[in-house]
């Protein structure tokens, strides 16, 4: 009998804390939905307040997902790590074009371009090691 008890005890506790971390994303203004894999977490506190915009991670989320298309469709029979360096070098150009005043640092980029190549259908995630 309290085995039954305590089994619903943590059920109502499990309940209540899902609300309260839904709670807290509503009150940071955090869109679940639009919080890529918590990236966009990442890149707004990167960038300067006046930049901090979801628009402006769109815009370098797309820029990076560019650069990663463009060099698995042209450099197929490359390495992984020399495919990263060029979409590195490739998508470093394209977020200096979207003129913001905050450097995102390399690091940041290389983690953004692994993700969108594991998100690409039927291709090996870059910087990865080979099996």
């Amino acid at each position: 009998m309290s085995t039954l008890i305590l089994e619903y005890v943590l059920i109502v506790l499990l309940v209540l804390g899902v609300g309260y971390l839904i709670y807290l994303l509503k009150d940071r203004g955090t869109i679940i939905k639009e919080d890529y894999y918590g990236i966009t977490g990442s890149i707004l506190s990167m960038l300067e307040d006046k930049e901090a915009a979801q628009v402006n991670v769109k815009n370098i989320l797309r820029e990076v997902s560019k650069a990663v298309s463009f060099v698995e469709l042209n450099f197929k029979n490359e390495d992984n790590e020399i495919k990263q360096e060029k979409a590195l070098e490739i998508a470093r150009n394209s977020i200096l074009e979207l003129n913001l005043s905050t450097e995102i640092p390399d690091e940041s980029i290389i983690y953004i371009i692994r993700l969108s190549t594991a998100l690409l259908p039927g291709v090996r995630p870059l910087g990865g090691s080979k099996r």
